[in-house]
């Protein structure tokens, strides 16, 4: 297999992590680490026996791909210039912070022949992964996505954040564009918000509830689908994932519960999820998402086909987080005597939301 040589430009928390990773990957030679902050640099660098550089000019031509794992304010600048040096890019979610940017970028990308993914790494968990294939017209889906407060990524508000991920999630699921969007969103440490909680109306009917905060103590991971054929729920963080299908007669209406014999009756009160709405529990085992991640990455580079989050699905999900960030701003949470700030997403000013005093 002809490697790639890779630069990763970035050496904060996942910057670190993909570097180690792609020591590891088939089809990867990890070259540099690239970052501005001297300690972070080095100190990947010498985690992984590779050069370390404060920007990715210093190294110009020595490498075919990289890994784009810098705060997200930088990813269209960086980017922009590796792509018109003919350089394949893997960057880390979300795209860009504008829908202008992505749009340069994709033309860059098709304009150079290169390789254009996002890291939405989340499609590449096993859980989803298998529960996708038992989706069928997702109809209504709830998505809940909370940690504690790390410190990372403040330079963005929790909708390009976290919930970005369950944008992506729901759009590959939903297959239909979104029409409609209500969210409300509150700031706990500022100057970004830290809660949000959308509800997405797709074209096709489709309906997404989505919650996701940072400042939660409580971390989940989890999805509910209720389907054309039945009920999902994923928990993403165990890798876990109930699935129900209902039996037959029941599905084509052809089952009158209500008319049965009383001991019939009964069964189903004592087995509902046995007989009627079948309960079926799978526990897939441990894989490493951001290491399939980066082999899909290597597969596009040298088969030529579309990566699983190609550079059109990262720019549908900044739309809709763009569309959330919109309606959050209509429906500012107050909280007692300070003005709160709805989610910036620069450079687009006319999102940047005015401080309103509380009533």
């Amino acid at each position: 297999m002809l490697h790639r040589r890779l630069a990763v430009i970035g050496a904060g928390h996942l910057g670190k992590i993909h570097a180690r990773l792609a020591k590891q990957t088939a089809g990867l030679e990890l070259v540099a680490i690239v970052d501005p902050i001297a300690a972070a640099r080095e100190a990947s660098a010498a985690e992984n026996g590779v050069a370390a550089h404060a920007s990715h000019h210093e190294i110009a031509g020595q490498f075919d791909a990289a890994i784009i794992a810098t705060p997200t304010q930088y990813h269209y600048e960086v980017a922009a210039d590796l792509l018109a040096s003919g350089v394949d890019l893997l960057i880390e979610k979300p795209i860009t912070l504008s829908i202008e940017d992505a749009d340069r970028l994709l033309a860059l990308a098709k304009t150079y022949g290169r390789v254009l993914q996002v890291g939405h790494v989340e499609r590449f968990n096993p859980a989803f992964v298998a529960a996708s294939k038992r989706i069928d017209r997702p109809r209504y889906i709830e998505a809940s996505r909370t940690s504690g407060y790390s410190f990372r990524s403040v330079d963005i508000g929790v909708t390009l954040d976290l919930m970005i991920h369950d944008i992506d999630l729901v759009l590959s699921l939903a297959g239909s564009h979104v029409v409609e969007v209500d969210a409300i969103g509150a700031t706990v440490f500022g100057p970004h918000e830290d809660m949000v909680q959308a509800r997405l109306t797709f074209e096709n009917g489709c309906v997404a509830n989505l919650t996701a905060s940072r400042s939660s103590f409580s971390p989940r991971r989890e999805m509910k689908v209720f389907h054309a054929g039945g009920f999902v729920q994923i928990d993403m963080g165990s890798r876990k994932l109930q699935s129900i299908k209902p039996d037959a007669r029941l599905a084509a209406g052809e089952l009158d519960v209500h008319a049965l014999p009383q001991a019939e009756k009964d069964h189903i009160r004592q087995h509902l999820f046995e007989s009627l709405l079948p309960l079926e529990e799978v526990e897939l085992p441990a894989t490493n998402a951001i290491a399939d991640e980066q082999a899909d990455f290597v597969h596009a580079m040298t088969t030529g086909e579309k990566p699983r989050v190609d550079g059109a699905a990262g720019r549908e999900a900044v739309i809709v987080a763009n569309m959330v960030a919109k309606s959050v701003q209509r429906h500012v949470w107050h909280e007692s005597q300070r003005s709160v700030r709805g989610p910036q997403f620069a450079p687009m000013p006319s999102l940047t939301p005015q401080k309103r005093e509380a009533a």
